[in-house]
């Protein structure tokens, strides 16, 4: 059956093209050479008299100035054809690459102009030796070589304004698949314009052509599959060139090329996973993206229950936040993931620069944990199950001590070791929930505090009411010396970013230490100078007016707080 419908359409071909032929065998005479050099001949194209009606207009002009100047477009002809051959041969273009636009667009006019030259020089030749019969299918050809020629430079237009536009940008590389379909679609409009002018119908050459296209399409169902899934991987794009995907497989690699049949990945082992587009198109695909789209992978760590999960936390934090590789903004997260069974199980959850960074990151990630756990005597816990006939050991782990916190101040090379301990005596431990406001801005405070574990934000009030953070503070870091040894309202505000510990110190303890060591209070001011030309700064950026004090103000408002009590203003 399938021969036989192969048949009719090889016969309906035949009897369309056979008034064609007889059209031109009876009016394909041979004409004198002397005709076309005088001019008074002009080809006909007998296969069609729309072909013959644009003869007059532009191939009659170009077949005048050939017939004139044949040894000049020769020339240039000749050229053309040698400079794109040795530029395609070294690989280098001077011309495209300074002005690859402008190039591409004067391709669009001068090559359908070279082709309808070189065909016409071909008709003069063919006249000149006596083959006039050949001048009609010539200018066929060359009408039809033009109109294709005009759709692959349009096309090559459109590919150099899109790979532009992508470095421009710095965005994903088109896939080569889309190119491709670029160049066939306007090449096919081009013939389709050409058939149109020629005055062919369409209907006859979907007919003549169905059955083979049928034939084709069974033979090549697979191939054809992985090509119209390549063309809606490449419309919808789920990826680009140059991401990193993971196949629901296991299979990692980045996207290097992309064509009509397969996608190209490229491993770690710097091997080629070349996979159909049929199977990408079907299964489930993990993307990680390129260098320039930030990665945030989770990890869990278990710890004993014993280990206060604050403290945990606090301790999980720090070793993130000294990590080189993990972003401090946005700043690491550890929360508790499980505490229902036994390990506890802690998430800590951080941003890196990209996928391929993570290697790095969380080498350095779980060195620094490591090192955390064991500087506060604290041993991973395993996951296992066992029965144990012994007493257990219970493992101690408690927070660091305050007299060991306070050595970390600025200032506590200046204190004695017996002025540590009275002051750690008198302090004690805060905590709060994340997002609490420890220290409100304008506030004059009673007690300055020492970050034990977590991070706390300085913020800024900016004139539309909004919180703008200048500063993150880490462990070891201390804040509220300013409000409370000056009188001046301050411009920060500190807000619990993280759940905190915080240690709080006293002023009635601070006075007491500076009453027996009066020595102490310029040092004290030279600190509270220090924050105050920050909180200076800050209240430029907040664009709030503010008188500026000098050291002298500043030792004299710190004398006035160490000697009197602060006085406590009426309704609070």
């Amino acid at each position: 059956m399938v021969a036989d419908l192969f048949s009719s359409s090889l016969t309906l071909i035949r009897v369309r093209a056979l008034p064609v032929r007889r059209e031109w065998e009876a009016t394909a005479a041979p004409v004198p050479p002397a005709a076309v050099v005088s001019g008074d001949w002009m080809p006909h194209n007998p296969c069609n008299d729309t072909a013959a009606a644009r003869v007059p207009t532009m191939i009659a002009l170009i077949d005048e100035l050939t017939r004139n100047y044949w040894i000049l477009l020769l020339c240039i002809l000749v050229l053309f054809v040698l400079w794109r051959i040795g530029t395609w041969v070294v690989g280098e273009r001077p011309l495209f690459s300074w002005f690859p636009r402008v190039t591409a667009a004067l391709d669009v006019a001068v090559i359908p102009i070279l082709c309808i030259i070189a065909g016409s020089l071909l008709r003069i030749a063919s006249s000149a030796v006596g083959l006039s019969a050949l001048e009609g299918p010539i200018l066929w050809l060359t009408l039809l070589a033009a109109h294709v020629a005009a759709g692959w430079a349009l096309a090559r237009l459109v590919e150099v304004s899109l790979l532009l536009r992508s470095e421009e940008n710095e965005g994903a590389r088109v896939p080569k698949i889309i190119i491709g379909l670029i160049y066939v679609a306007l090449m096919f409009i081009g013939l389709a314009l050409f058939l149109w002018e020629e005055g062919y119908s369409f209907t006859g050459v979907w007919v003549s052509t169905g059955v083979a296209a049928a034939v084709i399409g069974f033979a090549m169902q697979k191939t054809l599959g992985d090509l119209f899934a390549g063309i809606s991987l490449g419309i919808e794009g789920p990826f680009s060139i140059g991401d990193w995907l993971e196949l629901s497989d296991g299979t990692v690699g980045q996207v290097i090329d992309m064509n009509w049949r397969a996608t190209h990945l490229r491993g770690w082992d710097n091997a080629t996973f070349v996979i159909p587009n049929g199977r990408m198109a079907s299964e489930s695909i993990k993307n990680l993206h390129d260098e320039h789209h930030l990665y945030a992978p989770w990890y869990f760590v278990k710890l004993p229950a014993d280990v206060d999960p604050r403290f945990a936390t606090a301790l999980l934090l720090e070793a993130a936040m000294r990590c080189e590789s993990v972003l401090k903004f946005p700043s690491p997260v550890v929360r508790l993931a499980d505490g229902s069974q036994l390990p506890y199980s802690y998430m800590l959850w951080v941003h890196l620069k990209n996928y391929p960074a993570m290697f790095r990151a969380r080498e350095e990630l779980f060195r620094e944990v490591h090192r955390s756990l064991q500087d506060a005597g604290i041993e991973v816990a395993p996951d296992v199950r066992e029965l144990r006939t012994r007493r257990a050991h219970i493992t101690a782990a408690e927070p660091p001590t305050i007299a060991l916190a306070l050595r970390s101040l600025d200032f506590s090379g200046a204190l004695t070791q017996p002025e540590l301990d009275q002051l750690a005596a008198r302090s004690e431990y805060r905590q709060h929930d994340a997002g609490h406001v420890i220290l409100s801005e304008g506030a004059v405070s009673d007690a300055f505090y020492v970050i034990a574990g977590g991070l706390v934000d300085s913020c800024i009030r900016l004139p539309d009411g909004s919180r703008k953070v200048v500063d993150a503070l880490g462990p070891g870091k201390h804040f509220g010396i300013t409000a409370m040894l000056s009188t001046e309202p301050s411009f920060l505000e500190f807000v619990a970013h993280t759940d905190v510990t915080l240690i709080r110190i006293d002023l009635d303890c601070v006075r007491s230490v500076v009453a027996e060591r009066p020595d102490l209070a310029e040092q004290l001011a030279a600190v509270v100078k220090e924050r105050l030309d920050a909180a200076e700064a800050a209240r430029i950026a907040s664009r709030r007016p503010a008188r500026r004090l000098s050291l002298r103000d500043i030792r004299q408002g710190v004398e006035r707080r160490m000697r009197a009590p602060r006085r406590v203003p009426p309704g609070r």
